[in-house]
């Protein structure tokens, strides 16, 4: 029976290595694309960058230095909306660089926050500002993590983004848990800086072979035109 159940398992992670790589291939040539059209970023081509900070509340010992460590983490950040687009509804993004001991890279777009609808892509106005997640866990040596972030006050229309977010983490399935706070300080200005979810997450977690063989071939392709940010318009 147990060399039965490892086969079935074998047979099984063969078929999901296929879909990813197939559907890796699939996502390349469609962002490769996307970026050589556009000439930048297939997505996300307009953004604000600045700096900022993490502060961590204790809790259990998780293997992942960031919330293992209060911190304050330094990180690099970059705000911005999928499609680019002046007006209209798009997904909201935002992309944290963490430096230091727990050095990785970390996309939040935003979602739901339920059970299920923190998996979904979440389309927003054109300066609305909400929660965002990682969408799809981070691996750990405990298990899936999912991050979220919330902003904790209100932002006018036509401002920056959001100064300040709480962070809260759960496990696929489970309640979200307060860990801690974002702060930010943002520039007026776009920047041309990369982020690698899959080769540079935080220390301590990895891309399961999934989802890395899904989205690792996009973002080569999409890597292969030079991003040239155009100047933010909050108006």
């Amino acid at each position: 029976m147990e060399a039965r159940a490892s086969g079935d398992g074998s047979r099984t992670s063969a078929v999901l290595g296929g879909l990813g790589w197939l559907g890796g291939q699939v996502l390349a040539t469609a962002f490769g694309l996307a970026a050589r059209l556009r000439g930048t970023r297939a997505l996300h081509p307009v953004g604000f960058c600045g700096t900022g900070r993490v502060t961590i509340e204790p809790g259990p010992r998780s293997g992942v230095v960031l919330l293992d460590e209060p911190g304050p983490h330094a990180c690099e950040v970059r705000w911005s909306r999928a499609t680019g687009l002046r007006a209209g509804p798009d997904i909201e993004g935002l992309a944290v660089r963490l430096t230091g001991p727990a050095a990785g890279d970390v996309l939040l777009a935003s979602t739901g926050t339920g059970v299920l609808t923190r998996h979904v892509l979440t389309v927003r106005g054109r300066w609305g500002y909400g929660p965002l997640t990682t969408l799809l866990p981070l691996e750990t040596a405990l298990g899936g993590l999912l991050l979220r972030v919330d902003p904790l006050a209100p932002v006018a229309p036509g401002g920056e983004p959001p100064t300040a977010y709480r962070l809260l983490v759960a496990a696929p399935g489970h309640p979200w848990h307060e860990r801690g706070r974002l702060d930010l300080e943002w520039s007026d200005s776009d920047c041309t800086r990369r982020h690698d979810p899959v080769g540079h997450a935080p220390m301590g977690t990895w891309t399961s072979p999934l989802w890395t063989a899904l989205r690792q071939p996009s973002y080569a392709v999409s890597q292969q035109v030079g991003a040239d940010p155009e100047e933010p318009s909050r108006g």
